[in-house]
């Protein structure tokens, strides 16, 4: 009868026929942790990342989801440790012991046989007794150099941003990595690990401290979206009426900020990122809300992280330049990378509230992670570069709490003028006292409960992540001409405008075509980005822009505006 020792002889263990033969595997898998080249596949289950406290015994084997939050540097480490005798100069070969931190677990004795002299004994008439065989048993040991040496890594793994629950701490547990699984994964990598759970203890003052870890056998990185299907039909539609209800669909609660939902809508799907001579320009579109207090600034940044696949919402007040990009902890005598906000949100959406109350020095921090994507950091001999490939919503009220339309975006807000520019999209939020307005607010709020949206949060979601996958949206000559008149006007009529909003009109019309699942870039897509980008800019070029951001468009409004702006 085949045992499960035979069974997992093999380096690759397929998981699912384990169970299937031995479904009591977890009561006999402590004889498989001495196994290091030990490998699974095609696990089944999944346990979440605060189930493992609860395990009361080691050598479980369990499969968890998280996000790396700390990596350590590689190291080597002894697979197994040659000792030499002092006295019988016999080399022992042991495993070594991974809970004692690839260390000798007891104390070594000698087991060598040896013929050694009987001691004298007074009460015989005989002085000399002969020689017997017998253990050595010496203590007396000199380590020899290592000969099998095996590639070791430490990494700390926690709850995914969006699995925590509110008043809770998010739970952490290390992890080993070995062989092939060193360096496959960085700080702020989504993971699935597979492995052992074991115990390792040190001493520390004298005291042994116990922890939990997960020996890894099992490695696969989620930092790219499965693309969702059950898309209707009707969702793939090129109509305005189609996009009108997305908009719709998006923050219901919210009045009159038609252009403001647009612009969130664009960030969150975002532009193609493309690599000219190895060197990326990003596809990720940066939007900044200058709100007046009231203005619902905070309820976009909520919306915009529910409807994103991967978010992290933090705050200027209590946020550090370490906990916004990198840190390095000291753990021993070696040097661990710890992931930030940011570095976590790679791929995935970063919301910061009260964004102008963050430190001089966190401002100046997050320069490089918005238009090159990346944080580089050097510290105690050690370089990095970590990716940063995350869209940044970002909030703040005016410094005054009223935001004066005289005075320019700097004094406002207090904000550096390169850090404005490497936002694709500013709005300014204002709470005007209009009786009209006020009405209108009043109405909506009402028959809030009433309302119904065209499409669930659960199919925005899946209809986002399905166009931002699918669609790569080509622009003809004629749109990249109208856009190169419009860019360079607003280069004459404003020194503030740099050439980073060239890039931004580009990667916008992108992303409203991507909002329409179309195929290729066309007028409707350049005009609602110019007229979104005029909403803010304010240069006057076309009155009637701002007909286009609203639901009443149609053909004829679009292409007399197209007219315009290819006569200017």
């Amino acid at each position: 009868m085949e045992t499960i020792k035979d069974f997992c002889s093999q380096e690759i263990i397929d998981f699912t026929e384990l169970l299937d033969k031995f479904p009591d595997v977890n009561e006999y898998i402590e004889d498989l942790s001495f196994q290091q080249s030990l490998r699974f596949v095609n696990i089944p289950i999944c346990f979440k990342l605060n189930k493992i406290a609860q395990i009361n015994q080691t050598h479980k084997i369990v499969l968890i989801k998280g996000t790396v939050i700390r990596a350590g540097i590689a190291k080597s480490m002894s697979k197994v440790l040659s000792y030499r005798c002092k006295e019988c100069k016999f080399v022992t070969e042991i495993q070594s012991c991974s809970s004692n931190y690839f260390m000798a677990e007891n104390q070594l004795k000698c087991q060598n046989i040896v013929i050694k002299q009987q001691k004298y004994n007074p009460f015989f008439k005989q002085k000399f007794q002969g020689f017997k065989k017998q253990k050595c048993n010496s203590t007396a040991f000199e380590k020899l150099d290592d000969q099998k040496l095996i590639d070791y890594q430490e990494i700390k793994i926690q709850d995914t941003y969006t699995t925590i629950e509110p008043g809770t701490i998010s739970n952490s547990i290390r992890v080993m990595l070995e062989g092939e699984f060193v360096n496959s994964c960085n700080s702020g990598d989504d993971v699935i690990i597979g492995g052992l759970v074991i115990q390792r203890w040190k001493m520390i003052k004298q005291k042994p401290q116990i922890t939990l870890w997960i020996d890894c056998k099992y490695l696969r990185l989620q930092n790219q979206f499965k693309l969702l299907q059950n898309i209707d039909d009707d969702q793939l539609n090129c109509t305005f009426q189609h996009r009108n209800q997305v908009i719709n669909s998006f923050i219901p609660e919210l009045c009159n900020q038609w252009q403001v939902k647009l612009g969130t809508l664009l960030s969150l799907i975002g532009g193609i990122t493309k690599t000219n001579n190895g060197i990326s320009v990003r596809g990720d579109s940066h939007l900044l809300l200058i709100g007046e207090p009231g203005t619902g600034k905070s309820t976009i940044l909520r919306n915009a992280c529910t409807i994103s696949e991967k978010s992290i919402y933090v705050n200027g007040i209590g946020t550090t330049q370490a906990g916004l990009t990198l840190s390095f902890i000291k753990e021993g005598s070696d040097w661990m990378i710890e992931a930030g906000a940011l570095v976590m949100a790679d791929q995935g959406l970063c919301c910061i509230d009260e964004f102008n109350l963050l430190n001089q020095q966190s401002q100046q921090s997050i320069l490089e992670a918005l238009e090159q994507q990346t944080i580089s950091s050097s510290k105690a001999g050690i370089s990095t570069k970590l990716n940063t490939r995350t869209t940044i919503i970002a909030a703040c009220n005016p410094i005054e709490q009223i935001y004066n339309s005289k005075l320019s975006i700097q004094y406002n807000t207090g904000l550096s003028t390169p850090l404005l520019s490497r936002f694709d999209q500013i709005y300014i939020l204002k709470d005007q006292h209009d009786f009209d307005l006020d009405k209108q607010l009043c109405e909506h709020i009402f028959n809030l409960n009433n309302h119904k949206s065209n499409y669930t949060l659960k199919q925005l979601k899946q209809y986002i992540i399905y166009v931002k996958n699918t669609f790569q949206p080509i622009m003809n000559e004629d749109c990249q001409q109208v856009i190169q008149k419009y860019f360079t006007f607003i280069r004459q009529s404003s020194q503030q405008v740099t050439a980073r909003k060239l890039e931004s009109l580009i990667r916008l019309s992108e992303a409203h075509a991507r909002l329409c699942s179309k195929k290729y870039i066309d007028e409707f897509d350049v005009v609602t980005v110019i007229a979104l980008i005029e909403s803010t800019q304010f240069t006057g070029i076309y009155p009637e822009f701002q007909d286009c951001l609203t639901q009443t468009v149609n053909i004829d409004n679009i292409q007399e505006m197209w007219n315009h702006l290819k006569n200017i």
